[in-house]
């Protein structure tokens, strides 16, 4: 099992593998067909909010899945440092891998 941590974590129990320092996994993501359909029907929209969030979210998931297979690939016990960063068109989440100490 892989544990995480938000930010660093505790020195006596892991230590970072130096290859795997600050891996960035990066995504593209668009609305612009969900925007293109609701001009078509904008009768279908009604009661749905938040198209946006919801798609960054998804991405968000596919992302940290590829984290924890590069993770379990690597046979690293601990996941860190994680920042997560939304541009207009990317979202970029950069880790680093620990493995446990001794």
């Amino acid at each position: 099992m892989i544990d995480i941590f938000k930010n660093k974590p505790p020195k006596k129990n892991y230590i970072l593998m130096k290859r795997y320092q600050s891996v960035e996994f990066k995504k593209k993501y668009s609305i612009e067909i969900l925007e293109t359909f609701f001009k078509e029907f904008p009768e279908e929209k009604r009661g749905r909010k938040r198209f946006k969030e919801k798609e960054i979210q998804n991405i968000k998931h596919l992302l940290y899945e590829e984290i924890f297979q590069k993770g379990i690939k690597i046979k690293a016990d601990c996941i860190g440092l994680i920042k997560e960063k939304v541009d207009k068109e990317y979202i970029t989440i950069k880790v680093s891998f620990f493995k446990k100490y001794g």
